[in-house]
């Protein structure tokens, strides 16, 4: 199996899974052999080997203690193990979200306001007026989604420039309050160091569509786009730097921070009226 961050695209989120756990093992000595790790954490050597090989990835309790155990980052199988869970994730969006979890830069243009920015509000009526899936099941995507935006939470979360679209704050996806909701959350995202919103006025031109250039942390970078019910991940070099003109393109239109800044607060007090 290749090395943690040497993985293909291809490769699934439980094998990358069980490949962190393998790698961690190893780089603790000779003596933590998997009958060792299995008595650490309680567990059997069967167990074990069925995470490293990819097959069947520990549940939130076994991933915490193998987090301990191994001293790895807090929370970085349990994140892996909530992605494995997401049924609602479809199958060309867990190679991005996986990369998502590891990148040191993210920077996005959206038409909508990206998930790792979205309040419950606004994920719900999104999924709502998407028909995201069995209206039952709903509240189970948003908190799904919701628990993705803990790579926000990281000791070292990645840098965040958002480009977002002005016609997302002006829509009102999931009603008034939760749009004014939604802003003022924006609002506060951007008191953090590490995160930056530019609106892309009304009068620009955008492409049809959103997307997100990650910059992975050996400076491999990835490129994802994603349509109403397709989406695609490439790390092609020519591919990312096609993605990354337009990104430029779109960014050299967007408003200052400042000015961005403004506009939300303006649009804000819109829907209370």
């Amino acid at each position: 199996m290749p090395g943690r961050h040497d993985l293909e695209p291809g490769d699934s989120v439980e094998q990358y899974l069980g490949n962190m756990v393998r790698e961690a093992r190893l780089a603790l000595g000779r003596e933590w052999t998997q009958t060792y790790l299995a008595a650490k954490v309680f567990s059997s050597t069967t167990r074990i080997s069925e995470i490293e090989r990819g097959e069947d990835p520990p549940d939130r309790d076994l991933a915490k203690k193998l987090e301990v155990v191994l001293q790895l980052a807090p929370d970085s199988l349990v994140n892996l193990v909530k992605l494995v869970s997401q049924q609602s994730v479809r199958d060309y969006a867990k190679i991005y979200l996986r990369r998502q979890l590891e990148a040191t830069a993210i920077h996005e243009f959206s038409i909508v306001v990206p998930g790792l920015l979205q309040t419950a509000g606004y994920a719900r009526g999104a999924m709502e007026a998407g028909l995201a899936g069995a209206p039952s099941l709903i509240g189970d995507y948003v908190q799904g989604r919701l628990e993705r935006q803990i790579v926000l939470e990281r000791p070292d979360p990645p840098w965040m420039v958002t480009v977002l679209d002005e016609a997302c704050l002006r829509r009102e996806t999931g009603g008034r309050q939760a749009m004014r909701e939604q802003i003022e959350h924006l609002l506060t995202m951007c008191e953090r160091p590490n995160v930056n919103i530019q609106v892309f006025p009304m009068r620009g031109v955008p492409v049809a569509g959103s997307f997100a250039l990650l910059t992975l942390p050996k400076g491999d970078r990835g490129a994802y786009t994603e349509g109403f019910s397709t989406g695609s991940y490439t790390e092609d070099r020519t591919e990312v730097l096609q993605f990354q003109r337009v990104y430029d393109l779109l960014q050299q239109d967007a408003l200052s921070v400042r000015a961005s800044l403004e506009l939300m607060r303006a649009i804000a007090k819109e829907h209370d009226d």
